[in-house]
C-alpha cells in the first residue's frame, strides 16, 4: 500500500478507482495528477456487495483511504451496463462512501479493462481475474470472445481455477490418508485456518461461489514464489490455458500477429506472468493494470 499526504492540490476533487474482483480489489485514489494512495483491499463482486463478507470488505476499504473520496469509479463482475443490478450497486457503493449516487459510476470489470487498455482492432484483451477471458473487438465493431463461461463449466487460468486446482491438490491427498506438508500447504492452511476436511469442507461450501475458490490464488502463487514445486506445476497448467484463449481469439480474428494486453488480479502473480509469455513464444504481450484508470474516469463525473 502506499498513501501521500492527502492535503496536496487542495480545492480538486479526490477521485476512487476500484478494480474489484474474487481474489482482491486494486483500488487507486487521486487529486488532480497526484496519487494520494493505492493498494489492494479484500475480495469484491457483485454478488459479494449485499453480504457481511462484502460490508466486511468496505470496511477494509475504508480503513485504508488516506482521505475520503469526492467520487468513484468502480469495475465489478458480474454487471451489466444500466441493468436494474447496476443501478442496485451504484446505490450500495454511494451509501458505503457517503456520496450522491450521481457521483459513482460502475461498470463491468471487463468494460473497464478493454476501454482502458485498447481500441476496436489494435489487439486482444486477455483477462484473468477471479475468471478468464480472451476478448477483441474488430475494425467493423464485430466482438470476438473466447472463455468467460463462469467457473462451473470454464474459466480456465483464473483465479477460481488456481484455488479449485489447489484444493483438488489438497483432497488427493487427504483422500490416501495424508496431510500434506510443505509451502503450499503452510499457505492454504493460513488462508483456510487448517487443512482437515472439515476445514476445507466449511470454507468451500459455507461461502459458495468462485470469489471462495479465488481467494486461493494468492497462496499459489506465494508459495510458487518460494519454489513449491506443486504450486508452480498449478500455475503452468493455468498459464498454458490462458494461452490456449489467446490463440482462439486470435484465430477467430484471423489476426494471428494480433498482440495481446494482459490484465487482471491473477496475472498480478509474477510466476504466472512468466509462465505465460513462455506458453506464447512470439506474441507480443504487454501486463497491465486499469485502476488508475477507473479512478481517472471518475473524474467524468465533474466534467459539464
Amino acid at each position: 500500500m502506499r498513501k501521500v499526504n492527502p492535503e496536496v492540490n487542495p480545492g480538486e476533487p479526490v477521485l476512487l478507482g476500484l478494480d474489484a474482483g474474487g481474489s482482491g480489489t486494486k483500488w487507486h485514489l487521486r487529486r488532480g495528477d497526484t496519487t494520494l494512495g493505492q493498494g489492494r483491499a479484500a475480495p469484491l463482486t457483485t454478488l459479494l456487495l449485499g453480504t457481511p463478507q462484502g460490508q466486511a470488505a468496505l470496511q477494509e476499504l475504508r480503513d485504508a483511504l488516506p482521505t475520503r473520496p469526492d467520487a468513484l469509479h468502480a469495475g465489478l463482475p458480474g454487471l451489466a451496463h444500466g441493468s436494474d443490478r447496476a443501478a442496485w450497486a451504484q446505490g450500495v457503493l454511494a451509501q458505503a462512501f457517503g456520496l450522491p449516487t450521481e457521483r459513482v459510476q460502475v461498470e463491468s470489470d471487463l468494460d473497464l479493462a478493454f476501454r482502458a487498455h485498447l481500441e476496436p482492432a489494435s489487439g486482444g484483451l486477455l483477462y484473468a481475474g477471479t475468471g478468464s477471458i480472451a476478448y477483441g473487438v474488430l475494425a467493423d465493431g464485430r466482438v470476438v470472445r473466447a472463455g468467460g463461461r463462469g467457473y462451473r463449466i470454464g474459466d480456465d487460468g483464473g483465479g477460481s481455477s488456481i484455488g479449485r486446482a489447489a484444493l483438488r491438490w489438497l483432497t488427493d491427498a487427504l483422500d490416501v490418508g495424508r496431510v500434506p506438508g510443505g509451502v503450499l500447504a503452510h499457505e492454504l492452511h493460513a488462508v483456510m485456518g487448517g487443512l482437515d476436511w472439515d476445514t476445507v469442507r466449511a470454507f468451500v461450501y459455507e461461502s459458495p461461489g468462485a470469489s471462495t475458490l479465488a481467494q486461493l490464488a494468492r497462496p499459489v502463487s506465494e508459495a510458487a514464489n518460494q519454489g513449491d514445486g506443486a504450486a508452480l506445476e498449478i500455475l503452468r497448467q493455468a498459464a498454458q490455458a490462458l494461452a490456449d484463449l489467446a490463440g482462439r481469439l486470435r484465430q477467430q480474428a484471423g489476426l494471428p500477429d494480433w498482440p495481446i494486453v494482459a490484465t487482471g488480479g491473477a496475472l498480478q502473480s509474477q510466476p504466472l506472468a512468466v509462465m505465460l509469455r513462455e506458453a506464447l513464444p512470439g506474441v507480443q504481450i504487454q501486463f497491465r493494470a486499469h485502476e488508475a484508470e477507473a479512478s481517472a474516469r471518475a473524474g467524468d463525473l465533474f466534467k459539464p
